[in-house]
């Protein structure tokens, strides 16, 4: 059937390798031309590479779908190592991937309920107002007229993401840094299983709801009696997007507003509920007129231990104060490196991580954070990152940080790309 996601491993990898195959053609092609340009037909030729590579690459993984697309998502995020034209086509799988077939669509309903669509709801629009990365999101009414959103899985999608891991698992199984990659891999296959149980999601809202008491946030309520482990139904936020309100260019003041709710809606929900949204994708932040922030998409969601969250609050502080032993104390409680390093890498560590707490106490040092006057705060981070990582043999992989540090730092690009302006010393944390 037309849009059924390729299945098993085999099936997948030869998706992936005709894209492959598309993109080296278009390369080959280049290199050919490349004597007989002159320097500005060279760099209109690379432009267009570019641009041509990121639709075909696109293209291959809105075929594959699941966690492709998910991949990618992380991959957009990356904003310094990509050109521009390949970012803007991976920005479209914030929610702008192509709809799956309608027929399946109705077939995954009927599935679910055991009826058609037009019996379960008393509107529902076939064609998808977003394509998220494991399923896509349908306009509906209930009888009372009430909007509703509601989520469709694509089928067969909870096999291709044991398939694709499976598959990178083996691919990077050789490598030296498998150490590192093995538990980040194991911890992401969870949330993405996890991901892909509507009831579980559902949960979350639920849990949500019931707890995370802000101003100016709004969590959509879960319609239960239209709801199973493929479709969740939920009341419709409406507004817009985040990525889309930014091209309205809000002024600097609605962006700091925004911004700001963004962060205390991540640093309330880890410290008050030790348990945070953790898909900083700027389609699931959707923004009305009045600056209210609704909250969607609760398929990944991480939870951690209090006794986790009891040391990293205290790790801004013991950077801020270049304490070496609460430094490493707090780094083994974490789990963060390896016991019984010798005296002379741990100084190695020290110094290196000292130069990471300076760049990171930036944030803390100022009562407001620019991130407009600081427009290379991220890429100076990474740098730093790249630095501790030629260390690697000496640092564990704590899973929690995984989707713990793509929260945070994904909020921190979005606030780059924002030009925001945000408080991010905090109680919780300097007290």
């Amino acid at each position: 059937m037309k849009n059924e996601i390729p299945q098993g491993k085999w099936r997948r990898s030869l998706a992936g390798s005709k894209t492959a195959v598309q993109v080296g053609g278009k390369l080959l092609k280049y290199v050919a031309q490349k004597p007989f340009l002159s320097a500005t037909g060279r760099e209109e030729a690379r432009a267009d590479l570019e641009r041509e590579s990121a639709r075909i690459v696109f293209q291959g993984l809105s075929v594959l779908k699941g966690t492709a697309i998910k991949i990618a998502q992380l991959l957009s995020l990356e904003l310094d190592i990509f050109p521009a034209a390949v970012r803007k086509e991976l920005e479209k799988s914030y929610n702008q991937v192509p709809a799956m077939n309608q027929a399946l669509v109705r077939k995954a309903i009927q599935n679910a309920f055991g009826q058609a669509p037009e019996k379960v709801f008393h509107t529902f629009e076939p064609q998808a107002f977003a394509a998220a990365s494991l399923g896509q999101v349908h306009r509906a009414t209930d009888r009372h007229g009430t909007p509703l959103a509601v989520k469709v899985q694509y089928p067969g999608i909870r096999s291709t993401i044991t398939s694709d891991i499976q598959l990178i698992r083996n691919l990077t199984r050789p490598l030296a840094e498998y150490d590192l990659i093995g538990p980040a891999l194991q911890e992401i296959e969870g949330r993405l299983l996890e991901e892909v149980d509507y009831q579980q999601e559902a949960r979350h809202i639920l849990f949500f709801r019931r707890h995370l008491k802000m101003d100016h946030l709004q969590i959509p309520e879960v319609r239960k009696d239209k709801t199973s482990a493929n479709v969740l139904s939920t009341t419709f936020i409406s507004g817009r997007p985040l990525h889309i309100w930014l091209r309205s260019n809000p002024g600097r003041e609605a962006r700091d507003t925004v911004a700001q709710r963004l962060y205390d809606l991540f640093i309330t929900s880890l410290y008050n509920l030790n348990c945070f949204h953790a898909d900083p994708n700027p389609g699931n932040f959707i923004i009305n007129r009045d600056l209210t922030v609704g909250l969607v998409d609760f398929g990944c969601v991480k939870r951690l231990s209090p006794d986790f969250v009891h040391h990293y609050r205290q790790l801004p502080g013991a950077i801020l104060k270049q304490d070496q032993e609460a430094h490493f104390h707090l780094f083994r409680k974490l789990r963060l490196i390896r016991p019984g390093i010798e005296p002379e890498v741990q100084e190695q560590l020290f110094q290196v991580m000292q130069r990471f707490g300076e760049w990171f106490g930036r944030l803390y040092r100022e009562e407001v954070f620019d991130f407009k006057a600081n427009g290379n705060f991220i890429r100076e981070g990474r740098a730093l990152s790249n630095e501790m990582f030629k260390l690697r043999r000496h640092i564990e992989m704590n899973p929690d940080f995984l989707f713990l540090d793509r929260t945070r730092y994904g909020l921190f690009r979005l606030f780059e790309q924002m030009g925001a302006r945000v408080r991010i010393r905090n109680a919780y944390e300097l007290n």
